[in-house]
């Protein structure tokens, strides 16, 4: 079985329980918007789709002394939802661009680790003379999610933006520690990306800030739920 890799462009915020999604049609950016303008087309939020809920399941692998995390990179086998499977995500490799993740379909529960995600963590693994370090991979995080999906579509059901509404509940292995915490995600859709995407982000934010939501205080899932 091969993986896929893409880029992924999001904001994450952080949200009360109370706060509500608010009516984000309309929300868009004129042709040429973004730093230094240019030839790129409206992009403008004509229906939202609304995704009944669902339950995702993740754990997350890396070292003891979290050396993936300390890096920018997650690790984690998640089932439900509709991506479900392996994702690896790497930090971006320009400043500024969004970060590469490469997902690798589920095999059996008791699957270890795809050998493709191992190789583009081995130098990473290595450093902390483990040997080829993947003997260091352990689960480290279980995460729960409850996942309400926002599709933001334009005029053509091309999807701009994936607004999730996550509540989540992580416990940490090694200690059994239990976090829950609830945030919006922002994501832009296949294709979407550059100036007009970074502009069509932003304008999306003044509406979910309106609404209650701040900016994420944390990088991650992975890093809040560990408390680091």
């Amino acid at each position: 079985m091969t993986g896929t890799e893409q880029i992924e462009i999001e904001r994450k915020y952080d949200v009360d329980d109370e706060a509500a999604v608010p009516d984000l049609v309309g929300v868009g950016v004129g042709a040429g918007a973004g730093a230094g303008g240019g030839a790129g087309r409206a992009l403008e939020v004509a229906r939202v789709v609304l995704d009944p809920a669902a339950s995702l399941s993740a754990t997350y692998h890396d070292t003891p002394d979290h050396r993936l995390l300390g890096a920018r990179v997650t690790l984690r086998r998640r089932t439900g939802g509709h991506d479900a499977g392996w994702h690896l995500k790497l930090p971006p490799e320009v400043a500024g661009g969004g970060r590469r993740e490469v997902h690798h379909p589920l095999g059996a529960d008791d699957e270890p680790v795809p050998a493709a995600l191992l190789d583009r963590v081995a130098a990473l693994l290595a450093t902390g003379g483990d040997g080829d370090g993947a003997s260091a991979l352990r689960p480290v995080l279980l995460l729960e999610t409850r996942r309400t999906a926002h599709h933001l579509l334009d005029d053509e059901g091309r999807e701009l933006v994936e607004v999730a509404d996550d509540v989540v509940s992580a416990t940490r292995v090694a200690d059994g520690r239990v976090r829950t915490w609830r945030e919006w995600e922002a994501e832009l859709g296949p294709g979407v990306d550059g100036p007009e995407g970074d502009a069509l982000l932003d304008t999306l934010a003044s509406r979910l800030r309106a609404a209650g939501a701040r900016p994420s205080a944390h990088r991650s899932k992975l890093a809040l739920g560990l408390g680091d």
